[in-house]
């Protein structure tokens, strides 16, 4: 995991630097956050969403991965709403509180601790469950609206459905051999959008709020869950994978968001950045309780 930590720390501060030096400005991150949502994004989500297993314990997988995030973002707004947060900012906060990194750390965090059995079960968790309300309901707190249309054209939302309907059709080797090298080609132009738009002010200026969607996502609910699990005795591989993927840090996608909808940026990439180097320490410890 050491190798995935500076992997991602490498493309943050070669973007800020290569910012700080001229060679990018900040607005350069938009063409970045484009090509994300309309190319790379949609060929990974429907490259992975064909290849997962769905049934028995699975189902269960994704009816935590779905309670957990509507029950986090029925908090957050409550949350943010009572101490009076400004709208945009309550829609960012919202975002981060409840849609995890469950695919780019939650894949790796998996592997590592559960070997590739513990895998199917994160794929699960990360697309048909969280993916799929991000690209639902994530894009209505993002907009502020409900815009059906906006959400069944969005490109990943697409691309999901396509996926889901033609998971028996064999596809031509060379476009999965495309489908592959543009879905990988999403994680570096993503992080390095996120480091255009970094600025070490953004975790000082939103620290309070920053920490407090820490709280809730990395912290409450995984607590609220495992209390759940344990309860209910539920303590097999695929309910320690989905504890271990509700307490990951905020998803990327979530400043994707924040950053193409004019919402507070500066709050959700802190709470991306400062939650990425957190979750090393704190999620491993959720999984060690079950």
């Amino acid at each position: 995991m050491q190798e995935r930590v500076l992997f991602v720390a490498l493309i943050l501060i070669s973007a800020y630097l290569l910012k700080r030096l001229r060679v990018f400005r900040e607005v350069d991150a938009d063409p970045f956050i484009n090509y994300v949502i309309y190319f790379s994004l949609p060929a990974l989500v429907f490259r992975e969403v064909r290849r997962v297993d769905l049934g028995g314990e699975a189902f269960g997988v994704v009816v935590i991965a779905w309670a957990v995030i509507v029950g986090s973002v029925v908090l957050s707004w409550a949350v943010g709403k009572l101490i009076g947060m400004e709208r945009k900012t309550l829609r960012a906060f919202v975002l981060v509180s409840s849609f995890g990194n469950t695919a780019f750390l939650g894949y790796p965090f998996t592997y590592a601790l559960f070997g590739e059995e513990g895998l199917r079960f994160a794929v699960l968790y990360d697309q048909i469950g969280s993916f799929l309300l991000v690209v639902s309901l994530g894009l209505i707190i993002s907009t502020g609206r409900l815009s059906p249309k906006e959400v069944v054209t969005f490109p990943p939302f697409v691309a999901l459905i396509l996926g889901l309907l033609l998971r028996d059709t064999t596809i031509p080797e060379a476009f999965g051999v495309f489908l592959k090298v543009v879905g990988n080609s999403l994680i570096p132009a993503v992080l390095f959008a996120i480091g255009l738009r970094f600025s070490p002010h953004h975790i000082l200026n939103s620290l309070r709020y920053t920490l407090l969607s820490l709280g809730i996502k990395m912290v409450l609910v995984p607590a609220l869950l495992l209390l759940l699990l344990k309860i209910s005795s539920l303590n097999t591989l695929g309910y320690k994978v989905a504890l271990l993927e509700t307490s990951m840090p905020p998803m990327v996608m979530a400043g994707v968001l924040a950053v193409r909808y004019g919402l507070d940026e500066r709050l959700a990439l802190s709470a991306i950045t400062l939650g990425m180097a957190l979750s090393f320490f704190i999620s491993p410890l959720w999984v060690s309780m079950i």
